[in-house]
């Protein structure tokens, strides 16, 4: 019973951090939706105003009530906090030395893309630009209406999908060195560490950053004792997003970004226990088409909203995209480092553009049903 109670205590200190999270970002979306422009009343009066109602609304909808003085004291502080930073403004990036020197790198490795399927492929290298960099510039508008059409757009803009990919991949490789505590610290410093580079390769873009945060305060969970949380590295990671920039709730990226974890969360464990696979082939089938119909059920009021459609084939354009653009994604680094490399630059190249050219072939087949 001590151990079971003591475990609860932590349990709830755990989930503390995201209702701090949640009225820390509800004080920024209502300084700047309600507050910011009226000048009626000076500005630490509004924040003090905007401060108190986002501390009513947090503890209503935490269910802690009026005997949780102290935590509703600590979500109060949050909620001023975050009228303050979006009254302040966050960290401008504009002129930054990190920025221009990761945009730099990212026109490097666009030019190096150029020739790498070779001459004739401007469709493969287009995809291969945005699947590699979020370099979308070369993609013609027929070829963005395909994708757009087939439900495909996601990939052709880096985000948590791309990232997730790499991270899986890099879990999955680094595995052989064992689980042991050190080997785990060793696995997670080497995934942070190519996925930072990853974000620092693709121009520091705001989507790709949003999904390493995320995953940063995933793995250091480990190092600090706290586990690994899904839910507390989201309250974490968009707290941390928001303090930068506080324009960044209003952002239709953030919200379609943290709408799929969250229904990655909510609802894909619940889908994948509907059916039990006793072969790896149906087990991965199931997976996949339980993981888009999570995303897209937590996405679609807002993808409704923003972009007026909703693609009808998302599941067969799920189920085969994925795995090609995957498998696209893990071969170009190994293509680019080996572009000058007899007998494997160019075999991988060819390799490479016929998994582009097989992918743009399903996407334009989806799109035409």
């Amino acid at each position: 019973m001590i151990t079971s109670s003591a475990e609860e205590v932590e349990m709830g200190k755990g989930r503390d951090i995201i209702f701090y999270a949640l009225a820390y970002i509800l004080g920024d979306v209502l300084w700047q939706v309600l507050l910011s422009s009226s000048g009626i009343i000076p500005d630490i009066i509004l924040a003090a105003l905007l401060a108190a109602a986002s501390c009513f609304c947090i503890v209503t909808l935490s269910g802690r009530g009026s005997d949780s003085a102290p935590a509703g004291i600590i979500i109060l502080c949050f909620a001023l906090l975050g009228a303050s930073g979006a009254a302040v403004g966050g960290i401008r990036s504009e002129g930054m030395s990190i920025i221009e020197k990761a945009a730099q790198i990212k026109t490097a490795i666009s030019r190096l893309l150029d020739g790498l399927t070779g001459d004739g492929n401007a469709a493969e290298v287009a995809i291969a630009k945005a699947l590699a960099i979020g370099d979308k510039t070369m993609i013609d508008s027929a070829l963005r209406n395909q994708y757009k059409a087939s439900g495909a757009m996601h990939l052709l803009a880096l985000s948590g999908l791309h990232v997730g990919v790499v991270y899986a991949f890099l879990r999955a490789v680094l595995s052989i060195i064992g689980n042991s505590p050190a080997a785990r610290i060793i696995k997670s410093i080497a995934v942070l560490t190519v996925l930072w580079a990853f974000a620092f390769v693709s121009g520091l873009s705001s989507s790709i950053c949003r999904a390493v945060t995320m995953i940063t305060v995933y793995e250091a969970g480990s190092f600090i004792g706290a586990g690994r949380d899904m839910l507390h590295s989201l309250a974490i990671s968009a707290l941390l997003i928001c303090i930068v920039d506080p324009d960044a709730p209003f952002g239709i990226g953030f919200q379609l970004s943290y709408s799929a974890v969250l229904g990655i969360h909510f609802i894909f464990p619940r889908l994948k226990a509907l059916l039990n696979y006793r072969t790896p082939l149906l087990g991965y089938i199931w997976n996949t088409l339980c993981l888009s119909i999570s995303c897209q059920a937590a996405t679609a009021p807002l993808s409704y909203l923003y972009f007026g459609t909703f693609p009808k084939y998302f599941m067969v354009t799920n189920l085969l995209a994925i795995p090609l653009s995957s498998a696209a994604m893990w071969l170009l680094p190994i293509t680019i480092a080996a572009r000058n490399i007899p007998l494997i630059g160019v075999p991988g190249g060819r390799v490479l553009l016929g998994i582009l050219k097989t992918l743009n072939g399903v996407i334009s087949i989806i799109a035409s049903l």
